[in-house]
């Protein structure tokens, strides 16, 4: 009882009755936490907190607090808010911050190093260096042969800026000349690929101090960054250390070839392309920094100005925590998250500010499998998916966007739903084997998937799903410029239009089948119209992130390009290698040619139902027999595993017998539309849900 007396008399308590402290860098942990006598850090804080009942309060005063490690808070700490001055001062926020700060002096000429030979005339006499080694940095490399997130090495900022790595070409990707061996990664026969390159400058390139080559190096969705093992200057011949995954070249290239040409590439971290101010590299044998520096760079201060972001955890870390606060703080600098929660309840970031924290697209691997929803969103007739993948700002609520990374839907049934099936954004989700029908009951102009207006949402892929029975909904609707996804390989019956591709950039729709639909596919140029390239929520979305950093420009190179294009017409979307049956209008095309010119766009291939060879179409089964004319009229065209799609848990009788009633309801007309919660009850083919 002592103890905690002489705690509580010393530290003060509040008008409000909770004990309190105060921090600042300039303080002593010795001292006694008052605002006179504060202490110097958070932990020191922290742990006074923890011998003291009630309610606290830590008040951490204008400054900045170099963190090296995280702070943890845990079921001790109940109750306690973290405070900013400012919240309560009107003062500058107080921050905490992970990077490490570089005096400008510290950067000494690169003319001075003998690697100074490998930089180009233009650089050299421009190029500062830092050596890595002694200022202790953990995150100097080297890559490992294969990664997919940046490789792991940390980020240099001048002035709250974040500076680009060096790599070539500047502006968007490359190509292949020619692939000579496409490799193996199979355990058996594991080989690495080889290829030509297009430009003689990578004769130039050194490969023994590590060079890597990242790329879509076989599907439009799967970038990989890889190590070379040798470049032979005479002929271009690139070979590298380690096997592609799947081997380099298209997967949709014609059956028997290496490739199209056409697969993009790009160098990184190269020393020799160090070419305009900005970008940097590290070597990483000699662990050297080299950085041809900004003008801000030479203005810089060297009480702060430059910093390297080299601490990969979390700047706080709150496990089991309740009634925790973290309240008007900056947390900055760092190569990890701002504030990890994992378990507790009712805690709280409030009024915080994160900057400079690398946007990672981590997955965070929630998945949704093997589900049977319907009959859900008959109160909320809109924007009440049966599934919703992260929440972009559109319905009654417009509650704002919030992205989500690397989640899976997989094997579900999602079917009598007033308006869509799953609505969607974020970057790199996965939608597979999903049997949706019997959408946009009580709507219209929606998908059974559905995602709108961002520019940034690439990487989610839609494959291998069959979405049937629906004439009021696309199929697939990438509206109003949504951009960068991948619809490959579905199977579509009865709806509105398969693929729909609104105004939006560098989508793929490709491999799929659609049957019995007014349309087919459709593309436009809606964007002209609409203003696209001028749109603040276009613009505004693009603008969250640096498109031309890590992890951005290296998993998807081409986004950045939209800062500059004309982005109100479409480009980069890729429309190839799909059947059509039964349609009124196989391919769409909306806008003047010229609006729509830097697409790839080809007619799909139009065949009978006959011809096409379903096992058994009015059962529902649309897998595509042996002697498919699709397959000898369309020789690039794959089998799309449609026995596996739908469903695991439902047996194969009783999935024949509710597609075929479904379907033939809908063939009669019985889905012209329906009004009203009991009508959507009376609908569902496998008969009325409790109320």
């Amino acid at each position: 009882m002592t103890v905690l007396f002489v705690l509580f008399v010393l530290a003060g308590v509040s008008p409000c009755g909770a004990t309190e402290w105060h921090v600042t860098p300039l303080g002593d942990d010795a001292a006694l936490g008052t605002r006179d006598r504060p202490f110097a850090t958070l932990e020191r804080a922290r742990d006074a907190g923890r011998q003291t009942p009630g309610p606290r309060v830590i008040h951490v005063l204008p400054g900045i607090h170099h963190r090296t490690q995280t702070l943890e808070l845990d079921r001790r700490d109940a109750g306690l808010t973290i405070r900013g001055a400012a919240v309560a001062a009107g003062l500058p926020l107080s921050g905490l911050h992970a990077g490490m700060f570089v005096a400008t002096r510290a950067f000494r000429p690169a003319r001075e190093a003998p690697l100074a030979e490998r930089l180009s005339p233009a650089a050299r006499d421009h190029v500062l260096m830092l050596d890595l080694a002694t200022l202790g940095i953990t995150h100097a490399g080297p890559f490992p042969d294969v990664f997919h997130d940046g490789g792991g090495i940390l980020d240099l900022y001048v002035n709250d800026r974040p500076l680009p790595l060096a790599r070539w070409p500047n502006d968007g990707p490359t190509t292949m000349q020619k692939v000579l061996d496409r490799g193996d990664s199979s355990r058996s026969a594991r080989r690495p690929g080889a290829f030509v390159a297009r430009d003689n400058r990578v004769g130039r390139w050194n490969v023994a101090d590590g060079l890597w080559l990242e790329g879509y190096w076989r599907v439009p969705w799967q970038p990989e960054a890889i190590r070379v093992a040798s470049i032979d200057a005479a002929s271009r011949t690139i070979t590298f250390a380690e096997p592609v995954a799947g081997g380099i070249g298209s997967k949709y290239a014609p059956r028997g070839s290496k490739g199209d040409g056409k697969e993009p590439w790009w160098a990184v971290n190269l020393l020799e392309e160090i070419d305009r101010p900005g970008e940097w590299c590290i070597h990483f044998p000699s662990k050297t920094l080299f950085f041809w520096p900004t003008e801000d760079f030479l203005r810089a201060d060297d009480a702060g100005g430059v910093y390297l972001a080299d601490v990969g955890q979390p700047l706080v870390r709150i496990r089991d925590g309740e009634g925790i606060t973290i309240e008007g703080l900056m947390l900055e600098g760092g190569l990890g998250d701002g504030v990890v929660i994992e378990g507790g309840s009712h805690t709280r970031v409030v009024g915080c500010t994160l900057r400079n924290r690398r946007e990672s697209l981590t997955p965070c691997h929630n998945f949704a499998i093997d589900n049977e929803i319907h009959h859900v969103g008959l109160r909320q007739k809109t924007y009440a998916a049966a599934i919703h993948v992260g929440e972009f700002g559109a319905g009654p609520r417009n509650t704002g966007s919030r992205d989500a990374v690397g989640c899976l839907v997989a094997h579900n049934l999602l079917r009598d739903l007033p308006h869509a099936a799953v609505l969607y954004t974020g970057n790199d989700n996965l939608f597979e084997c999903n049997e949706v029908c019997r959408v946009a009951l009580t709507s219209r102009d929606v998908g059974g998937f559905y995602s709108v207006a961002d520019w940034t949402t690439y990487g989610n892929i839609l494959r291998h799903n069959f979405v049937h029975s629906c004439p009021r909904a696309n199929a697939f609707y990438v509206d109003d410029g949504d951009s960068g996804d991948t619809i490959i390989g579905n199977v579509v019956v009865n709806a509105a239009c398969g693929p729909f591709v609104g105004g939006g950039h560098f989508n793929t729709v490709r491999n799929n089948i659609v049957v019995d639909s007014p349309i087919g596919i459709h593309l436009d140029a809606r964007g002209v119209a609409r203003g696209y390239d001028t749109s603040g929520t276009h613009r505004g979305r693009l603008t969250r992130f640096r498109t031309d950093l890590p992890p951005w420009s290296d998993r998807y190179p081409a986004l950045h390009s939209l800062t500059t294009l004309d982005a109100g017409l479409p480009h980069g979307n890729v429309v190839n290698t799909n059947v059509t049956i039964d349609c009124g209008m196989p391919l769409r095309r909306s806008g003047r040619p010229e609006h729509l010119a830097d697409n790839q766009i080809e007619e799909p291939l139009v065949v009978s139902a006959a011809a096409a060879a379903f096992a058994d179409a009015a059962a529902g089964d649309f897998s595509l027999r042996a002697d498919s004319a699709i397959y000898t009229d369309l020789p690039a065209f794959e089998p799309i595993p449609f026995t596996t799609i739908g469903l695991r848990s439902e047996a194969p009788n009783e999935r024949r017998q509710r597609r075929a009633t479904t379907l033939g309801a809908t063939a009669a007309g019985a889905d012209d539309g329906v009004t009203s919660l009991d009508d959507i009850r009376a609908t569902d083919a496998r008969g009325p849900s409790p109320r």
